[in-house]
């Protein structure tokens, strides 16, 4: 659920990171994902940025522990 929303895959889109909970993203991973999203938000404009962890608590983990959420989100702002 996200928003009030279910069935989140049916009006989301879905990026997948190489990595772990216990393991740093490289910083190629940043540098592919944030443009990848600037792409994104210049055909769709700005949309809801959230992982797995943040859909599916408890039962989803990704993007862990290591993921730089303040970075990535200031960087695509």
């Amino acid at each position: 659920v996200w928003s009030g929303r279910e069935g989140c895959n049916d009006f989301s889109i879905g990026i997948e990171l190489e990595g772990s909970d216990d393991v740093p993203f490289a910083e190629p991973q940043y540098e592919t994902l944030i443009a990848l999203t600037r792409e994104l938000f210049s055909r769709y404009g700005k949309l809801d940025l959230a992982g797995h962890s943040d859909i599916a608590p408890g039962r989803k983990t990704d993007p862990g522990p290591w993921f730089e959420w303040d970075r990535f989100r200031a960087a695509v702002t």
